[in-house]
């Protein structure tokens, strides 16, 4: 055979070819949409629409993604299969339900048929292909959101919350490293009754002169956890611990004696050298019913005394002590007998 014959054969051959890969080609149906649009979202569905682009498919596959655009193997049904268009609409619709409360889901849409499948949606934007459950309608509200924090030492601080919500289990405390948003301590406190009522906590274990930013969540069986508290602000979640070190606590014993029926003269041992002074708090019960602010004692081991006056006849009382500075205050003392931070006035 000639080259004269062989190059129009050849070239026949090719063109063939190329036209039989394109009829093929052709024949997968075209991507839907691009857009795909999502609304009528709850805690489990989402209802999405797209166009039709194409006249020859079988019908259509919805991907249901993570947030991090990864298909979700977890999902009951994942691809959703939808029938073709055939109503003359160039829109299609379908309902989505199985989905997570309070999840971010993307969603890719292709078009198929017998030929093969067609390229897919890619989700840009919220209503578009990109989704985000609502909460359950069980979930708590959040609590706050102002968050107290005071009482700031070295290595502590106490915060207080407003309760928003009458369902839940408890609050979750996170305490997070405010330059490296770090977590560094969860803390789970109980319920508060009702709604309207005020939970506190005590935040321990912190490294000096740092700033932290805490951030609240009330939790419920079954419902998950509220919307997170907002730190704003010092004051509103926000706290620097200082870098001075807490004084010792003084005694722990604390001697009471000359009791009269209105009261009592107490006395413990000075264990710092770097308190600005002391606080005697005086309980009936669990109610603290006095508190007496005294002056530093000089070096360690020096004795300081108070006189407590304007109590109750025939009443019993305890006694803590505590030392501070202009950082923190130390532990108190923990009454244990009578005549060590323990008495009972005299009829």
């Amino acid at each position: 055979m000639t080259n004269k014959t062989i190059m129009p054969s050849l070239l026949k051959t090719l063109g063939l070819s190329i036209l039989f890969t394109s009829i093929s080609m052709a024949a997968i149906p075209s991507t839907p949409g691009p857009y795909v649009g999502v609304y009528n979202v709850t805690d489990t569905t989402a209802r999405v629409s797209f166009t039709d682009n194409s006249a020859d498919e079988d019908g259509f596959k919805i991907y249901i993604h993570d947030e991090n655009d990864v298909f979700d193997a977890t999902l009951a049904v994942n691809p959703i299969m939808v029938p073709k268009n055939d109503s003359g609409d160039p829109f299609q619709y379908m309902n989505i339900s199985g989905l997570s409360a309070h999840t971010i889901y993307k969603l890719h849409v292709t078009a198929f048929n017998a030929d093969g499948e067609s390229a897919a949606t890619v989700p840009s934007s919220e209503n578009n292909g990109r989704l985000e459950t609502s909460p359950p309608v069980c979930q708590p509200a959040m609590p706050g959101e102002y968050v107290g924090t005071y009482n700031i030492t070295n290595t502590s601080a106490r915060i207080s919350f407003l309760d928003n919500s009458n369902n839940e289990d408890g609050f979750r405390i996170r305490v997070y490293n405010f330059n490296t948003n770090a977590l560094v301590q969860t803390i789970d406190v109980d319920p508060v009754a009702g709604t309207g009522g005020f939970q506190y906590a005590n935040i321990t274990g912190l490294t000096v002169d740092t700033l932290y930013k805490v951030v609240i969540t009330a939790f419920a069986s079954g419902c998950g956890e509220s919307e997170p508290t907002h730190p704003s602000s010092v004051n509103n979640g926000r706290f620097k611990t200082t870098n001075e070190t807490c004084p010792l606590t003084p005694g722990g014993y604390v001697g009471t004696y000359n009791l009269t029926n209105d009261g009592a003269r107490v006395s413990f041992i000075d264990n710092a050298d770097n308190e600005t002074g002391f606080k005697v708090y005086v309980y009936n019960g669990a109610t603290l019913v006095k508190t007496l602010t005294l002056p530093a004692v000089t070096s360690i081991g020096g004795y300081q005394y108070a006189t407590i006056t304007g109590l109750a006849a025939n009443t019993f009382y305890t006694v803590k002590v505590s030392a501070f500075n202009t950082s923190c205050e130390s532990p108190t003392t923990t009454p244990s007998s009578i005549t060590n931070g323990r008495f009972t006035t005299l009829p």
